[in-house]
């Protein structure tokens, strides 16, 4: 097996960074990165992670491979525990050939799928953790490579970016809501007083 992705892998990886960075909305941003990902790793099943302001659990999992019926069969999203609880805990990636095997598996509901190979890590924004993705099941081999952890380390750090410029945004737009009220209010002050 080779020790560094090939042309074929880094046109994906580009092409992911621009999939993500191709737009402003923060929810949108988010799912593209999880599509992103799956897609890249050749991964049956993804999911994106967000903390909450507490860092100590999940406020957000979005999904990727996962159909409406599968929802419901899984019921309550979550809230990371187990596994995905240790990337919280240690923000570094993880590669598991086997979740199941790891003496923190636990917590999968009767509906949920079974899951074996296993690859997580972490989303940076400006070196504070944001979320994790989590990717599972590789198609195309038994178990995730080095290269594919490479590929998703770039890939996330090219998020963390695209992130931080969506919530910049975010900000600006609301900036620019309260001074148009502002203004407002001053211009219609003027108007009565006049």
């Amino acid at each position: 097996m080779s020790k560094v992705a090939g042309p074929h892998s880094l046109r994906q990886l580009l092409d992911a960074v621009v999939a993500v960075g191709s737009g402003l909305d923060l929810p949108a941003m988010l799912q593209r990165i999880a599509e992103s990902a799956v897609s890249l790793v050749d991964a049956r099943f993804g999911a994106l992670g967000v903390l909450d302001a507490s860092k100590s659990r999940l406020a957000q999992f979005i999904t990727v491979g996962a159909d409406d019926d599968m929802h419901r069969a899984i019921g309550h999203l979550p809230e990371g525990h187990g596994i995905l609880g240790l990337l919280i805990a240690d923000a570094k990636p993880l590669r598991l050939p086997d979740l199941r095997d790891h003496a923190d598996s636990f917590g999968f509901p009767p509906g949920h799928p079974t899951m074996k190979s296993f690859l997580g890590v972490p989303i940076l924004v400006r070196d504070e953790v944001f979320g994790n993705l989590y990717l599972t099941e590789k198609t195309s081999a038994e178990v995730f490579s080095d290269i594919d952890e490479e590929l998703v380390v770039g890939l996330a750090a090219a998020a963390g970016v695209a992130i931080e410029n969506a919530r910049l945004h975010a900000r600006v737009q609301e900036l620019s809501v309260h001074q148009d009220r502002e203004r407002i209010a001053r211009d219609l002050h003027d108007t009565v007083v006049q």
